[in-house]
């Protein structure tokens, strides 16, 4: 796939000086080609040969695929035009899905040569399109790409913050271009004067001009050669780029200026025979041989028909900029009759009103609120925005906006949220207005603020007169209220929260934290209950993805690990296409259920996918949970470095000081890390800190998190033993009122290390049995291995050396499966001890990737090409490019020495169930 970029290769003798930004561009492609993927953000303002630096380096030196787009002021608002453009196919669906089908476009793109990725006008991108394309950047690690976006100014406001993150890092390159140099403009003069202007008289222009090559080229066409050339003449200002367009235009026939202007109205570029139908031209080839000639447009691939496009960005904005209203009207109006599709012919009915339009506001809110009810909010938004500015009434229109910042919020647009509720009107009815703003501040972590809004909401409305109101103003309550671990309110706001059918407004998270929340209580009947009509995983449909991972929670609750897998499997299966918010739950707590059934390297992966996700699509909220967990399988296999990134970033985001629900988890994380480093102390003094949240529903679910166990272990291992005492007894009596076997191992086994310490053997012989009885039972490979090294080092210590050594070599075993490399290391300690010699690789080689030399992702990559996945389908399953995926199996083959896939499956084992592989 190639497509040109506008001016094609005819234009190459325009084109002047630019040496050094072209050999710059030359060795970033030549580093793309060695598989360094590379990022350029060309700056400047208009006019100043952004686009024809791109477009010489693009002529002169791409050998591969090229995909351009072109942002434009016009289609600001709708959604995924460039990305459409660059993948030459339209695109209705999320970020997330939209970036994962721009990664694989780019994959099946490279061959033998780099793909150049080209956005040209960036600023003017729709916004949905800029993020699909910051998620595939981010996810370009050994691809051959070169990726150009040309924009006036990185400040812009209309570049999104994580986009604007990625330019302004050290690994993207930023080429600002000046004006052109005197010499150059020389060259220049000599296509438009049967002379070129000596070189005093080109230092004069370039000292009128700054080098603008806009500015220079309508000077030079102009004014007469002798003005230019005499040192006494006084160089006349410019006239504007506008006034040079229209002044080609208006030297058009009548039936070439119709077409330009009509393809002004449909966009950067479409086809000859839609621009010629809109004008009415009765002889297309014509009228567009004039356009090219007056160099307004120029002929672009499209499929199996002439398409057409502008010279320039500019071009398309002058022409479009210059029709009346009455014309403008009557193009859009035209386009919107022989438009198929309903959100696009509505945008141009928009763009054709010219004054306030109540019947066609409504039309546009009624089309909003039929595409949010499927989830598509990248579409209900920018409805909502026009239908606000078209409507008469003002509380009406702020009413509208409210509805636009929540479809913002929950397509993960954060910042364009917080820009329209910075501009509400001031008609806008307070309730809705609070009810909004609480909104934004929820997403935006900010808990306290977001209570006292939807406080002041609920006050402020009128019970029973807008029953969509009360609706939101509950749904955001329930949110609030699970964030701050009160279980109970959640259950009493759900109820009002619902609508017909019992799903909520944004389609996507009600019944999972309902579920969630009963699960908490313990009113695991009343759950189940609620999703008694769900069938079977594997025939659950897409409309009850919350419902099925509410069902999950309570299986993981209730220590049904294995229908909780199944239940989370098919979730994210169907959650690709689904609710932004609950991609990065249902990835987060499936890596849970895997962890806790031993499946370590997929949680990782899962994990590692899931705060990716929330970064990029605007779920700050649940990335701190999603890091302290994804801290928990790198502590216990000994990579503490990169445990201790999680934590950061985790502690780093503000919501973890007004959330009770993220302290514990980031707390817990924080923990863990030092217990397992055996500083049992510090663990205390965190854990510690939790005590103040004993009551809260959140933490009455003792499966949940299990920070009272942790806090009871590492108060033995600090030699505090009447303190562990106390909090094991507190503890089990929870766990005995909620039949929760998986606390109940962990309480046996502590208690057993617990009697140890004070030299009671009996006792702790008698608990360490139950407490393997328990583990087995609860299907827990980490717990069960924990529970053998203990009672093993127990039996050591008592003189019990066959038993021990039985004990520990079970233990050694579980936890090389699993790669858990310090309680390896304490067990070999513990089998020295016993005079046993060591059996299988020694500690430090645990990690399966450590065995066979295999970095972590080349190791997840392996593994997935073992169960018999294509390149692309890993390539989904992880977010990554198929390139990368390739590259990443060819550095496994080479390492372990093989070249099938047939042998790959000898090398890496298939993943088991509790093996500690992924699943």
């Amino acid at each position: 796939m190639h497509a040109a970029m506008p001016g094609g290769r005819g234009d190459g003798a325009a084109f002047l000086g630019r040496t050094g930004e072209l050999a710059e561009l030359r060795r970033l492609y030549g580093e793309a080609s060695a598989g360094r993927p590379r990022l350029v953000v060309v700056e400047g303002p208009a006019g100043i040969g952004k686009t024809a630096l791109v477009r010489r380096f693009v002529t002169d030196t791409a050998r591969g695929g090229v995909l351009t787009a072109v942002g434009e002021e016009n289609e600001a608002e709708l959604p995924y035009g460039v990305l459409s453009r660059l993948l030459g196919r339209p695109v209705r669906t999320d970020p997330l899905t939209a970036g994962a089908e721009l990664l694989e476009s780019l994959g099946e793109l490279q061959h033998d040569e780099p793909v150049v990725l080209v956005v040209d006008d960036t600023h003017w991108a729709d916004t949905p399109s800029l993020r699909a394309l910051t998620f595939a950047l981010r996810r370009l690690r050994a691809d051959h790409v070169l990726c150009l976006l040309t924009l006036r100014d990185l400040d812009d406001r209309r570049i999104p913050g994580g986009l604007r993150r990625i330019l302004t890092d050290d690994t993207a390159v930023r080429l600002r271009l000046a004006g052109l140099a005197a010499v150059d403009l020389v060259g220049l003069s000599a296509r438009f004067l049967t002379e070129p202007l000596p070189a005093d008289a080109a230092r004069r222009l370039h000292t009128h001009t700054r080098g603008n090559p806009l500015h220079c080229r309508a000077l030079l066409e102009e004014v007469p050669a002798a003005v230019l050339r005499s040192a006494a003449a006084t160089l006349p200002a410019p006239q504007s780029y506008t006034r040079f367009v229209l002044d080609r235009l208006a030297r058009c026939g009548p039936p070439a200026r119709d077409l330009v202007q009509a393809a002004a109205v449909l966009g950067m570029r479409c086809t000859l025979v839609r621009a010629a139908h809109l004008a009415e031209v009765a002889e297309p080839p014509a009228a567009l041989g004039e356009a090219l000639a007056h160099g307004l447009l120029q002929e672009a691939a499209h499929d199996a028909v002439t398409g057409i496009a502008f010279t320039h960005p500019l071009v398309r904005a002058a022409v479009y900029h210059q029709l009346g209203p009455v014309r403008r009207t009557a193009l859009h109006t035209r386009a919107a009759e022989s438009e198929d599709d309903e959100f696009t012919r509505l945008h141009h009915r928009a763009f054709a009103a010219h004054g306030p339009d109540d019947r066609l506001a409504a039309e546009l809110a009624d089309c909003a609120r039929r595409r949010a009810a499927v989830c598509r909010w990248v579409e209900a938004a920018p409805l909502l925005r026009y239908a606000a500015r078209l409507t008469t009434p003002p509380s009406e229109r702020g009413r509208l906006d409210c509805e636009a910042i929540e479809a913002y919020l929950f397509d993960g647009r954060e910042e364009e949220a917080d820009s329209v509720a910075a501009a509400l009107p001031d008609a806008t009815d307070p309730a809705v207005r609070c009810c909004a703003r609480g909104h934004l501040a929820l997403v935006a972590g900010r808990i306290t603020q977001a209570r006292t809004l939807l406080d002041e909401a609920w006050r402020l409305r009128t019970p029973g007169a807008d029953a969509g109101l009360e609706e939101r103003i509950a749904e955001q309550y329930v949110m609030v209220h699970m964030m701050g671990g009160h279980a109970s309110q959640v259950c009493r706001w759900a109820e009002p929260a619902r609508r017909d059918g019992g799903r909520a407004r944004s389609g996507g998270t009600l019944r999972f934290i309902h579920l969630a929340a009963l699960g908490q209580l313990g009113a695991f009947d009343e759950g189940f209950r609620l999703a008694e009509a769900l069938p079977q995983a594997a025939l659950v449909g897409p409309e009850d993805i919350e419902l099925l991972m509410g069902r999950a929670a309570l299986y993981l609750y209730s220590d049904r690990t294995t229908q909780a897998r199944q239940d989370l499997e098919r979730a994210v299966e169907l959650v690709r296409r689904g609710p932004v918010p609950l991609r990065v739950i249902a990835l987060a707590v499936l890596a849970k259920t895997e962890f806790l059934c031993g499946s370590w390297d997929s949680a990782m992966t899962r994990w590692e996918t899931a705060s990716s996700v929330a970064a990029d699509l605007g779920q700050g909220w649940i990335a701190p949970v999603v890091h302290a967990e994804a801290a928990l399988p790198l502590a216990a296999r000994g990579e503490y470095a990169r445990a201790e990134e999680h934590l950061r970033i985790a502690r780093g985001n503000p919501v973890i000081q007004e959330s009770a629900m993220v302290e514990l988890f980031v707390t817990y994380g924080r923990a863990f890390l030092a217990f397992v480093r055996g500083d049992h102390s510090a663990a205390v003094d965190l854990l510690r800190t939790l005590v103040v949240h004993e009551d809260l529903d959140l933490t009455a679910e003792p499966s949940l998190v299990a920070w009272r166990d942790l806090l009871a272990e590492a108060l033995v291992g600090a030699g505090r033993l009447d303190e562990a005492e106390e909090v094991l007894a507190a503890l089990e009596l929870r766990a005995l009122r909620r039949s929760r076997a998986s606390t109940l191992a962990a309480v046996c086994r502590i208690r057993g290390t617990l009697y140890a310490a004070r030299r009671e053997p009996k006792p702790a012989r008698d608990a360490f049995t139950e407490a393997l009885d328990r583990a087995d039972g609860a299907g827990l490979p980490f717990e069960r291995a924990r529970t053998e090294l203990d009672f093993g080092a127990f039996l050591r210590r008592t003189g019990r050396r066959a038993p021990a050594l039985e004990h520990l070599r079970a233990a050694r075993s579980r936890f090389a499966g699993l790669g858990a490399v310090p309680f390896l290391e304490r067990c070999d300690r513990e089998l020295t001890a016993c005079g046993a010699a060591l059996e299988g690789a020694p500690a430090s080689e645990a990690l399966p990737w450590a065995r066979e030399r295999l970095t972590p992702q080349e190791h997840a990559v392996a593994q997935l090409a073992a169960t018999g996945l294509t390149n692309r389908q890993i390539a989904r399953e992880l977010v990554l490019s198929a390139k990368t995926v390739e590259y990443h199996l060819s550095h496994a083959y080479a390492k372990l020495g093989i070249r099938s896939r047939v042998e790959l499956v000898a090398r890496v084992a298939a993943p088991t169930e509790g093996s500690g592989t992924s699943g």
